[in-house]
């Protein structure tokens, strides 16, 4: 159905729920030679090792809602088979700053939003809204309080080595010599009262740095946040950074 599968994948799809470290692109292989990458379908991936290098396993199939557009601008589908037949969710912007992620039944999962351009300066530019839930914003480091302050609630572990990274303006993707700027999406502390502007609780979905220019995403194993949401958010960035629903 999707086609441009030039080499056949090396390891059988992984469940979509089973996902904790993910990338959004056709490159089945990473190596250095381009040759030996090999090429397959437009997919959410996650990592294999095999001889000692990394394999991206497609778990969750990328299809656009009209070929013509732009993932960001079109909407796309996500599929849990190559063939088409397995419905995950829908991904559609409803034409204000949301994009509506429905399941198989057409019922909401939550939204992707766009941050408002008056918020750039504290937020990245794309967040979560699942019902039921806080919401799940990526703070930039001069939110109140700094990266220590805003970040300090229930992150634990996930963030040691990230918060200072997080100092340096720049685009959602600036990054100076070290190579990719980390991101980390923790949910917005609701009940701290209206001074608590720039507090965050805990992280559920990180983009940390990668020396080598490969494009990680870990979603908290066992954690509230629904993976399909996670998945929408990283095709759109991805679409919106590098687009790579165009490669």
């Amino acid at each position: 159905m999707f086609g441009r599968n030039t080499r056949d994948e090396p390891f059988e799809a992984v469940h979509w729920d089973e996902i904790t470290q993910f990338t959004v692109g056709r490159t089945m292989r990473n190596t250095f030679r381009k040759s030996k990458r090999g090429e397959g379908a437009h997919a959410v991936r996650s990592m294999r090792m095999r001889g000692g290098e990394e394999y991206m396993v497609p778990g969750v199939y990328i299809v656009p809602v009209e070929l013509s557009a732009s993932l960001a601008k079109g909407g796309f589908r996500l599929f849990e088979d190559e063939a088409g037949r397995q419905l995950l969710c829908t991904v559609l912007p409803d034409g204000s700053d949301r994009y509506r992620v429905k399941d198989h039944a057409d019922r909401e999962i939550g939204c992707i939003r766009r941050t408002p351009v008056t918020k750039r300066l504290t937020r990245q530019g794309l967040w979560m809204e699942q019902p039921g839930y806080p919401s799940v914003v990526a703070p930039r480091a001069w939110a109140r309080g700094g990266p220590g302050a805003s970040l300090g609630r229930g992150v634990g572990h996930v963030l040691d080595g990230i918060v200072d990274s997080l100092l340096s303006f720049g685009s959602d993707e600036a990054g100076g010599s070290g190579g990719l700027k980390p991101v980390v999406w923790a949910a917005v502390v609701e009940d701290a009262g209206e001074e608590a502007d720039g507090e965050y609780g805990e992280a559920v979905l990180t983009f940390p740095r990668r020396t080598d220019g490969t494009r990680w995403y870990f979603v908290k194993r066992d954690g509230w946040l629904d993976k399909r949401l996670a998945f929408a958010l990283a095709v759109l960035r991805e679409s919106d950074t590098i687009g790579a629903d165009r490669h």
